[in-house]
């Protein structure tokens, strides 16, 4: 073979220092033959000793390497020496750096496989480059590197705004994304959804990075991000709290209709859920004909739209001001549920005006949630929380770090 030819496709498959002497096609397969020098670094497994006499030569062998133009490419590796040791009297063959000891696929391969990993399942990966679903996942299994990849993002960051949220691994099992909302990278993925594995990984940031904790309306998390970040502010993610306004408006017309009329009547739903500035004048003039029927409704109504209002103020002494307001006219309720909704947002009025002074959200981390649930079709489901943890990770990991892993 031509050595032009030869020393491109020691670059193109990553081949430096190695000799090919020969390539051939098979019905799928590319498959490159290539010639070791005997390593006289080696040690002897056994005892360490590099006094040792050469034994034969190994066996040709043939392992997996990389893809190309859909077909799998083998690397038959010709050459290697076997040794026996003078102290020990134990008979090993020569190991070579690009592949791990008895693997059937070379570190390159590997990497081929986290990153198939990262974009289909398993079970697809096993047909295309025919290796076990075990084989696939002890690579996934062994990748401890993708931890340290993570780590670095912390360790570079100057500033963290940190994001957690929740989402379903599998029916009721919670497990926790962690993220930074400002850089746009995601941290970690918990096994749980328990406070004291929080705990465990936000143990592990350095505390004065951290500038803000972005979460919904869990007491925990809020108890859990003062007591390890103290000098961080709580924000509390303004989607999640415009969505508990509508769920507490929607209670309040479920009950009307269902409780105190008897389900006899009945009251749209999605015309209470729109902001009132996104409706028509129709439908404006509808819900204060709605609102004068039921006037049970009207308070729950009032209290959403100026809750709305308060996110829209100019700066966080407006939004101060407004929210106080709706706090003081929900206590003064007679409805205990009014009453009730007036303490939990007296209770989270810090967390509520932090909003404003960097309009941090969980935005980011909510469309993480979305890919999760994308990456969760294309795998058909997975049930080992380990296994689903490490490979939703590998999804969210930039192009260029498989080349590291």
């Amino acid at each position: 073979m031509a050595n032009g030819h030869n020393n491109n496709i020691t670059k193109i498959l990553g081949l430096k220092g190695f000799k090919i002497s020969d390539t051939r096609e098979e019905e799928d397969a590319f498959v490159i033959e290539v010639q070791v020098k005997p390593d006289k670094t080696a040690v002897c497994p056994e005892c360490n000793s590099k006094d040792f006499y050469r034994h034969g030569k190994a066996k040709p062998r043939k392992v997996l390497h990389a893809l190309f133009n859909g077909k799998k490419v083998y690397l038959e590796i010709h050459g290697r020496q076997r040794w026996k040791c003078k102290h020990c009297g134990r008979t090993f063959t020569q190991e070579l750096k690009i592949i791990k000891p008895r693997s059937r696929l070379t570190n390159y391969a590997e990497k081929l496989v986290l990153w198939l990993l990262s974009l289909m399942s398993f079970k697809a990966i096993s047909k295309l480059l025919k290796i076990s679903y075990g084989k696939a996942k002890k690579i996934l299994m062994e990748a401890k590197t993708i931890p340290g990849l993570l780590q670095s993002v912390i360790n570079d960051a100057e500033k963290l705004h940190l994001g957690i949220d929740e989402h379903s691994f599998k029916h009721q099992e919670m497990v926790l994304i962690i993220t930074d909302v400002k850089a746009k990278k995601v941290l970690e993925i918990l096994k749980d959804d328990r406070v004291a594995t929080l705990e465990a990984f936000l143990s592990e940031i350095p505390a004065h990075k951290v500038k803000e904790v972005c979460i919904d309306m869990k007491e925990a998390f809020r108890k859990a991000a003062s007591r390890l970040f103290p000098e961080a502010n709580v924000v509390v993610d303004h989607f999640h709290m415009i969505a508990d306004a509508n769920k507490r408006m929607d209670e309040a017309r479920r009950i009307e209709q269902d409780v105190r009329h008897k389900g006899k009547v009945r009251i749209p739903k999605k015309i209470f859920l729109i902001a009132r500035e996104n409706l028509s004048d129709r439908g404006r003039q509808k819900v204060d004909e709605l609102l004068k029927t039921y006037p049970n409704l009207e308070s729950f109504y009032w209290a959403k739209e100026r809750l709305r209002d308060v996110y829209r103020a100019k700066d966080k002494n407006e939004a101060a001001k407004l929210l106080d307001l709706i706090i003081m006219n929900l206590k003064a309720s007679d409805d205990a549920e009014l009453y009730r909704w007036g303490n939990t947002l007296k209770r989270w009025r810090q967390p509520i005006l932090n909003y404003f002074d960097n309009k941090t959200t969980n935005a980011y981390t909510e469309g993480c949630n979305t890919k999760v649930k994308m990456l969760k079709r294309i795998s058909f489901g997975l049930r080992n929380v380990e296994v689903y943890t490490k490979k939703i990770m590998l999804g969210f990991l930039p192009p260029e770090c498989f080349h590291t892993i």
